[in-house]
């Protein structure tokens, strides 16, 4: 009995971590809003024969009007509204975004809680169409709106 007590104590931690993720799974699943906040950024550049990194300020922004069925969504920002396809797997999205100058702006977001507050770790990624190559990359979290 004490044995079986034991293994209990050792697996009791993987059960409740699998029933967290498939709570933040189903979170994503069902949102048709997320809110995002992205508090560490890095913008990297190419300058003097290699690329040169430095931090940056974050941002935030919200992704609507998510759409599985259609595989589409709109990014809304202070600056305006843009059209987003999206690739819906079941413990992420992707959030792909052009611009009128050709830049890449991927956002994705994971069926993984970021802590208790309910936030959903996510990523944002930018990469501009411009010469020299210059990116950014953000991290942050979503929060589920329905």
């Amino acid at each position: 009995m004490q044995r079986m007590f034991m293994i209990f104590l050792v697996f009791l931690p993987s059960v409740v971590y699998a029933a967290d993720n498939r709570e933040a799974t189903k979170l994503l699943a069902s949102a048709d809003t997320l809110h995002c906040v992205f508090t560490t950024a890095i913008e990297t550049n190419w300058v003097s024969q290699s690329y040169q990194s430095r931090p940056l300020k974050g941002f935030s922004f919200s992704i609507q009007s998510i759409n599985s069925t259609r595989g589409i969504a709109k990014a809304v920002s202070t600056g305006g509204a843009s059209h987003l396809e999206m690739i819906a797997l079941p413990n992420i999205r992707h959030f792909l975004g052009f611009t009128a100058n050709g830049d890449l702006n991927t956002t994705s977001v994971h069926g993984y809680f970021a802590g208790d507050k309910g936030g959903l770790l996510a990523s944002h990624s930018v990469h501009m169409a411009g010469e020299p190559p210059r990116t950014y990359q953000h991290y942050g979290v979503c929060t589920a709106r329905n």
